[in-house]
């Protein structure tokens, strides 16, 4: 049985097909650290949602009552700051849990969260994760692991918007690219589907700085642009300028 819901922009799906989802969440998540019927507890007990491109599946401030993992699609995570610009915080792809701050703390959202892309979403619970996670201690600290990765990227980002645009870019792209890009088929060239306005938003800069720092490394024949898809070309090429800002910006990127 597949019931629909549609809410403004938000179109969720219910499915039973727990089968697959369960297969995925213990091979691609934390929670294959949990015993089997551990994990079937809590695959039985959470809710699968579809989202179409554009949906918003939290806002800043909503209840944190649940962790979410995403089983297709991209999504974003932003905030809006006090200009009244969307700052990009991270994005989630296949694979990754986010909420997690809420979920543990019991307090509020601390940002949007927009489907960049048709995805769909697991939902657990805090209710019925936290006494699993306290049974099993291997799989808390998983979810500790993940976010202290999200920390330290949330770092290197503040870092990095204080160098020139070039050096923002390049890195940025580097970043980007390893945690979201796929491998061409030929080449071994990194391959990364971002249009330039959610680049600007996420390295803090205006669409049209980015069109033309992007401009600038095709050119150098670091990259390649096809519609919203960046192919990364000459890795090495991009590191070099990444790792080594002008003099006066050194300090702050290491």
């Amino acid at each position: 049985m597949v019931r629909l819901h549609s809410v403004g922009l938000i179109m969720a799906t219910y499915s039973l097909d727990l089968g697959r989802i369960r297969a995925f969440l213990a091979k691609s998540t934390f929670l294959g650290r949990l015993p089997a019927a551990a994990l079937d507890t809590l695959v039985g007990k959470g809710q699968i949602r579809s989202f179409a491109k554009g949906a918003v599946i939290y806002r800043r401030g909503d209840p944190g009552d649940s962790l979410l993992f995403a089983i297709s699609g991209r999504i974003k995570l932003a905030n809006t700051n006090i200009g009244g610009k969307e700052v990009v915080l991270h994005y989630v792809g296949e694979g990754e849990i986010f909420g997690e701050i809420a979920a543990l703390d019991g307090k509020e959202r601390a940002a949007d969260a927009v489907a960049l892309e048709e995805c769909q979403i697991f939902f657990l619970y805090t209710r019925d994760l936290l006494p699993t996670l306290t049974a099993h201690p291997p799989a808390m600290l998983e979810v500790l692991r993940g976010l202290c990765e999200k920390i330290r990227a949330a770092a290197t980002i503040i870092e990095d918007n204080k160098l020139e645009m070039r050096w923002r870019t390049a890195r940025g792209l580097l970043r980007l690219a390893r945690q979201h890009g796929r491998m061409a088929s030929a080449g071994g060239s990194l391959q990364l589907a971002i249009s330039q306005q959610e680049l600007g938003k996420y390295l803090g800069a205006t669409r049209a700085n980015v069109n033309r720092q992007l401009g600038e490394l095709k050119s150098a024949k670091l990259i390649t642009i096809s519609g919203t898809e960046i192919t990364i070309v000459d890795a090495e090429g991009l590191e070099e300028i990444a790792d080594n800002p002008p003099s006066h910006d050194r300090e702050l990127a290491q």
